[in-house]
């Protein structure tokens, strides 16, 4: 027997020849799609960690808004203990130090606003690669299903005649189909991963909307000037 072993990036492949015996031209093209096999499976792990990672990144960064929103919420809270807000002079009754106070507060939720609906460009494009690999990994059919890989089927139909050893081969192939199954582990990580960044945009986007709504009411104070304090 001779000992064959490719090291390959998503794992060593491993199998044994018989020396008493010729490669076939079905064998070595079986086996050749075999080796194929693994560079799909490898390029289809790094995409899933890739944008695993890309979707982790984004949520810190979503927290950080999150984080500096409800710093603003809090203040507006502050604020509301000290002003009537409701009141119909509020621009007439304010002290001109506190006028500008709650000028700089009401500019901070709005320029807060715009970072957080300027960060949809994040999140649409880690939305463009989730409906590919969801349509091309998730969706259908598989491009490279562990549960019907039939790459070497033709090899151990004639096993008789092959110049690989059958055994050892098999052995081989089910070490590939438990990284084949781990990696589309690895995709329904990466999709639980996607609905959180989304989710949470989605929640995030939605109370500073309503925090913007809550501070229009200052906008009576400065009228259609403000946007020349922004």
């Amino acid at each position: 027997m001779k000992n064959i072993t490719i090291d390959h990036p998503l794992r060593t492949i491993s199998y044994q020849t018989h020396d008493d015996r010729y490669l076939q031209n079905l064998e070595a093209s079986a086996l050749d799609n075999y080796r194929l096999a693994h560079d799909q499976v490898w390029r289809m792990k790094l995409l899933f960690e890739k944008e695993k990672g890309e979707a982790q990144l984004a949520l810190i960064n979503l927290h950080k808004l999150e984080e500096e929103r409800w710093e603003l919420n809090d203040t507006l809270g502050f604020y509301k203990e000290q002003v009537d807000f409701s009141g119909k002079n509020l621009h007439t009754e304010l002290e001109a130090n506190f006028q500008v106070e709650l000028r700089n507060f009401y500019n901070s939720v709005i320029r807060q606003h715009h970072k957080l609906v300027q960060f949809y460009d994040v999140i649409g494009a880690r939305d463009r690669e989730y409906t590919i690999i969801t349509d091309t990994y998730f969706r259908g059919e598989k491009p490279i299903d562990p549960l019907h890989f039939e790459v070497l089927d033709s090899v151990f139909r004639h096993h008789e005649d092959m110049h690989v050893d059958v055994v050892s081969l098999d052995k081989d192939l089910q070490q590939f189909l438990a990284v084949l199954t781990d990696v589309y582990l690895l995709l329904d990580s990466y999709i639980q991963q996607y609905n959180i960044l989304y989710t949470t945009y989605s929640d995030i986007l939605q109370k500073t909307a309503q925090l913007t709504k809550d501070v229009e009411v200052l906008d009576v104070v400065w009228g259609k000037n403000r946007d020349a304090f922004i």
